[in-house]
């Protein structure tokens, strides 16, 4: 495959593409200047203004940008929450008392129940 894309098969592929791109991006903004120059400017409606509501101040953790150089933020991470703790209840009923074995579709007394459920914070 690569034998038959010699150096002079990529300069051909490179300018179609190339004029490609170029025809419809002409063909973009001419559409663009005319419906520009076509839709005709809103008239200004007299109505009453509505009530102005105050907009509330910025953070106080946000610096306002100066009006030339740099703005250094810096990052403090906050520790992470202690660990939740989980108490799980298991009970376990009472057997045969034997040490006999039993069936999973035999059911059986000697198997643990969950009293409470388990919730996880997820980590």
């Amino acid at each position: 495959m690569l034998k038959r894309l010699l150096p002079s098969r990529w300069a051909r592929i490179v300018a179609w593409t190339g004029a490609a791109v170029a025809w419809g991006t002409s063909v973009v903004a001419v559409q663009a200047a005319t419906e520009e120059a076509a839709t005709p400017a809103p008239e200004p409606v007299d109505q009453p203004l509505a009530e102005v509501q105050e907009v509330p101040p910025p953070v106080a953790g946000v610096p306002e940008a100066p009006a030339a150089g740099l703005i250094i933020v810096r990052y403090t991470p906050v520790p992470p929450p202690p660990p939740e703790v989980i108490t799980r209840t298991i009970t376990v009923g009472g057997g045969s008392g034997g040490g006999g074995t039993t069936s999973a579709a035999g059911g059986g007394g000697d198997r643990p129940t969950i009293n409470d459920v388990v919730v996880s914070s997820g980590s």
